[in-house]
């Protein structure tokens, strides 16, 4: 089917259930990771612990800096993976009824799975400002947020890259 024409793209993949569950599993470590446990403090005396153990000695300035660093690699990384996970979920979706190019209905899966990751890491920052030692940030939100965006831009090149594979 050419990507131009404008057909029912079809209902082969996943389940429903199968397709979203990833993203359920994916929500289910952002829930854990926003507990009090997981605060700045902790993380910090764990890495503290960890450099101890394996150098001996730790720079506490170094640890913190560390800390924080390694803290927003993985809001990046953990959003951006929520953000491909949610566009697998609404890919399978929107597929069963889409009448469109297999383009737009990527494009859309992607919005939406975009407009999803922003939705959750608003979420999770609103609830991480009740809890004891925990820092709500609008930046963490638009962290995660370009995390998504570019986890399924690279995600979208790959799909192009293959499929230009495949043909030639």
């Amino acid at each position: 089917m050419r990507d131009s024409q404008a057909s029912k793209v079809g209902t082969a993949g996943p389940t429903l259930p199968m397709a979203w569950l990833p993203a359920v599993f994916g929500l289910v470590v952002i829930s854990v990771e926003s507990t009090a446990l997981m605060r700045g403090a902790n993380t910090g005396r764990w890495l503290t612990d960890l450099c101890e153990s394996v150098w001996g000695y730790s720079d506490g300035s170094t640890i913190a800096t560390a800390n924080i660093v390694l803290r927003k690699i993985g809001h990046f990384i953990g959003y951006g993976t929520l953000g491909l996970l949610f566009r697998r979920g609404w890919y399978a979706s929107l597929r069963r009824r889409w009448m469109g190019t297999r383009s737009d209905l990527r494009a859309a899966a992607m919005a939406l799975a975009v407009l999803s990751t922003l939705l959750v890491a608003s979420l999770d920052e609103w609830h991480q400002s009740f809890l004891f030692g925990r820092v709500s940030s609008p930046y963490d939100v638009l962290l995660d947020t370009t995390g998504a965006i570019l986890f399924n831009l690279a995600m979208l090149k790959f799909l192009a890259w293959r499929r230009t594979r495949m043909v030639g």
